[in-house]
């Protein structure tokens, strides 16, 4: 990153932050229609063909529009894991430690529950050891996405029904005890490779507990990372 320049940071951060938010690609005439850069096209076009010598952006196609690569995303998530808090952003959900809960599944529906409603993403709760898998807001996801997803929605029903081989295949990752984020072609679901994964391993009374949310690109990485962190 030292060889780039403060522009080319400023412009490599709004084209990823356009992306994310927007899921479209930014032109140079655009990028300036919409952010007062100070520079004529030609030094935008300039900024992103660098950009591309670092492997930073790509050219998806013969025009002067460019998009995050996977390498710049990775950058830009293992960032965010360093600066985002520790607890969970929303404070109304401490109460999940305060009411009385008997049942381990009662616990693993509620925080499954509380982290889906609180991110808008698909949320799961695994604990390979005691075969618990649960997971909330299944049908949001796929009511959303199932135009992107046309024949994988039958992989990710099977995943989910298949509860014991599903958290097995978990257990079998070598997961940090810290964040997890498993994004583009990294995703460990070979057919959600257009997804991202964020997922905690915690080890409670000598169990592995697994919490991890699924949605696209386009999630808010920094609320979504803090969430999981402090979820549990």
């Amino acid at each position: 990153m030292s060889k780039l320049t403060q522009r080319n940071i400023d412009i490599l951060k709004i084209i990823v932050e356009e992306y994310i938010e927007t899921w479209e690609v930014l032109g140079s005439k655009l990028l300036l229609q919409k952010y007062d850069l100070w520079v004529s096209p030609a030094t935008v076009r300039w900024d992103m063909a660098k950009l591309e010598t670092l492997e930073l952006v790509y050219q998806p196609y013969n025009s002067a529009w460019r998009l995050p690569t996977s390498k710049w995303l990775r950058a830009f998530v293992n960032y965010l894991m360093e600066s985002s808090p520790d607890y969970f952003l929303h404070q109304s959900n401490i109460k999940i430690w305060e009411d009385k809960i008997e049942k381990l599944s009662d616990l693993t529906h509620k925080i499954t529950f509380e982290l889906a409603k609180s991110t808008d993403e698909i949320a799961f709760f695994i604990v390979p050891d005691k075969h618990i898998s649960q997971h909330s807001w299944t049908w949001i996801f796929l009511e959303q996405n199932h135009k992107r997803l046309w024949d994988s929605i039958f992989s990710i029903i099977k995943m989910l029904e298949d509860k014991f081989n599903f958290s097995k295949f978990i257990q079998s990752f070598h997961l940090n005890n810290w964040i997890n984020i498993f994004i583009w072609e990294e995703n460990i679901l070979n057919f959600l490779k257009d997804y991202t994964i964020i997922i905690k391993q915690v080890n409670i009374d000598w169990h592995k507990w697994y919490v991890w949310i699924i949605w696209s690109l386009k999630m808010n990485y920094s609320f979504n990372i803090s969430a999981v962190k402090g979820i549990i």
